[in-house]
């Protein structure tokens, strides 16, 4: 009878070892801090890309990266339906490694909707975009996750399609980005009432030729980076799916608020007279 029972016991343990599911050493990774980006090699990369869709609540999410994947390297679908094929770019070096170029984009466009089939198609790298890049993928409506939109997908948790402005709402009928939104926060609250004025929109590049910003784009994205770690809230935004538009009000209030919490001894520069 002891023998027995021993004999049960032991199978009841390996059928409840069995029915317990793998978890994959990579799962960790959608946790990692964007600090430690930088020391992942491209592989763990596409592992981390592939944990945050998951995180995201995508469906049917692989990791297919490797010698022939045709410029796909994770492939998921989206709450909607909608399939995503995303090309990571891992600079070691960070925004210091090469950008991302037109070349990269060019491949992703060739083979992300006639070959993969993709709706929605996205390059993201942990370094920088070139302006030409992102020019292309604006032309032929491919969408961009740069280090510093890398960044908010990894701390604030939200859904990739929402920092994209993906209605997930919609089905697979359309995969060009949604039409540009009214100005919003990063809660989602619109800005303007119904008899409110919205104003021209800016590009931070834009912004900056206008003397609204005292940085050009790339400084800029950096002090926005560093104010949400401050506790400094960003300035309210309109995202096209390729690039943040801010009016010239929001940009200005940002900028003050950063002012007074770096305090009186801070080396900010004085916005450019006009």
């Amino acid at each position: 009878m002891l023998l027995a029972s021993a004999a049960t016991g032991w199978v009841l343990a390996t059928w409840r070892h069995r029915r317990r599911p793998a978890v994959s050493p990579q799962c960790q990774r959608s946790c990692c801090s964007p600090a430690r980006v930088d020391g992942l090699d491209h592989r763990e990369f596409e592992y981390l890309i592939r944990d945050l869709m998951m995180r995201d609540g995508a469906d049917k999410v692989r990791r297919v990266g490797g010698a022939g994947d045709n410029g796909a390297d994770v492939v998921a679908v989206d709450p909607a339906g909608k399939r995503w094929i995303i090309q990571c770019k891992h600079r070691k070096q960070g925004l210091s490694g090469a950008p991302v170029g037109v070349r990269e984009f060019q491949i992703l466009n060739g083979t992300g909707r006639p070959v993969h089939k993709g709706h929605v198609v996205v390059m993201v790298t942990n370094g920088a975009v070139t302006s030409r890049a992102r020019n292309f993928a604006r032309d032929q409506k491919l969408h961009v996750i740069d280090r510093f939109l890398l960044e908010d997908w990894i701390e604030t948790e939200r859904p990739v399609w929402e920092l994209l402005d993906i209605d997930p709402r919609v089905g697979t009928a359309s995969a060009l980005p949604a039409p540009r939104p009214a100005a919003h926060d990063a809660s989602g609250t619109d800005l303007c009432g119904p008899d409110e004025q919205q104003g021209p929109l800016y590009t931070l590049a834009e912004a900056y030729e206008a003397g609204f910003v005292p940085w050009k784009p790339t400084t800029m994205r950096q002090y926005l980076s560093r104010s949400q770690r401050r506790g400094i809230p960003l300035p309210r935004s309109t995202w096209d799916g390729q690039a943040h538009h801010y009016t010239e009000e929001q940009l200005r209030t940002w900028l003050e608020k950063w002012r007074a919490k770096a305090g009186p001894s801070s080396k900010v520069h004085e916005i450019r007279s006009e």
